[in-house]
């Protein structure tokens, strides 16, 4: 549906495909102006889809996270979509931007694309390093209740976004496995839609023989977050946490 929808305004498909090639982000920049990119892109249509929640469903976006953004964001879910995508167009470079040379053209190329994709990595792979990697079908809670040894690192994505406002007793379980199996030195990684993560911190679990919040055992690496959410070549979360849970921090 996207390259579908670049096809249509004349003159924005040509204009995509310079933006790609562009050597620099100052380049980006003034291809996105010269060529009038947001005047082509952000047509009535694109406007009104971008309000409907079959649209964001489609794209990955619960209504869950849909409120979160219209509660925090000046302009609702449209602003931030749009500014969003501006900014990669427009602050971030698109040379090496797998993501979004996938999403605006269908394909990626020898020189753009994951690292496991390129030729010597995906030989190693082949080769037997792929064996090293074990999947499971299942909830991160119902994985950690069944396993027995202990985890360093815990990458969440932002699943947790699906669940906060209607399984919050789900959400306070998984966290309850957290921590149960955290290893010495564990770090959490997470992205939410929301600008805050208040409702993570929120939650009530057991930890020492007594009830505490989850927002008390960890310890947030802010700065490093910050820096590093700059730099996210996906752009359209509203926020990125690293944290260490606390008793375990370096």
């Amino acid at each position: 549906m996207i390259n579908g929808y670049l096809n249509r305004p004349p003159g924005l498909r040509e204009a995509v495909k310079e933006i790609l090639q562009a050597d620099s982000v100052e380049q980006q920049r003034e291809l996105y102006d010269d060529r009038n990119i947001s005047a082509l892109l952000w047509r009535k249509p694109i406007r009104w889809a971008m309000r409907r929640d079959t649209t964001l469903a489609m794209l990955g976006v619960p209504r869950s996270q849909r409120n979160q953004i219209d509660q925090c964001y000046p302009g609702g879910i449209g602003r931030f979509i749009q500014e969003r995508i501006e900014g990669v167009f427009k602050e971030i470079p698109l040379k090496d931007n797998y993501f979004w040379r996938v999403y605006l053209t269908g394909e990626y190329t020898p020189e753009c694309c994951p690292e496991y994709l390129k030729e010597d990595n995906f030989l190693l792979l082949k080769a037997g390093l792929v064996d090293r990697v074990t999947s499971h079908t299942d909830t991160v809670a119902g994985f950690l209740s069944r396993h027995h040894g202990w985890i360093s690192r815990f990458v969440l994505l932002d699943h947790m976004d699906w669940l906060y406002d209607l399984h919050p007793d789900l959400l306070a379980a998984e966290w309850q496995n957290i921590i149960n199996r955290a290893s010495p030195r564990s770090k959490v990684l997470w992205r939410s839609a929301a600008l805050q993560v208040n409702f993570v911190d929120a939650l009530k679990i057991q930890a020492g023989g007594k009830q505490t919040s989850v927002g008390d055992l960890l310890c947030y690496d802010t700065k490093l977050a910050s820096e590093l959410h700059s730099r996210d070549r996906v752009n359209t979360y509203g926020s990125f946490c690293i944290a260490d849970v606390k008793g375990t921090a370096a």
